[in-house]
């Protein structure tokens, strides 16, 4: 009687626990739905992008000082 009390209680509580796991799973499915990610692909692209605008940025900064000097000459 009490092994079969007890298997009753487990079962049960499996059965509890696959409902939680599904809410949990169905909560963190909304929650990551409404984050703006990207794909390592596209955040690769955009780094690539960013480091040469970098690039091109100290390129005409160091343009405009030589022209600066050349004006202050």
């Amino acid at each position: 009687m009490a092994a079969e009390k007890l298997q009753q209680l487990l079962d049960e509580l499996q059965q509890q626990g696959a409902v939680i796991t599904s809410d949990l799973r169905d909560a963190l499915e909304v929650a990551l739905g409404k984050l703006p990610l990207v794909s390592q692909r596209e955040f690769d692209v955009q780094a690539a992008k960013l480091a040469r605008a970098e690039e091109k940025l100290a390129q005409m900064e160091s343009q405009v000082r030589e022209l600066e000097n050349k004006l202050g000459d």
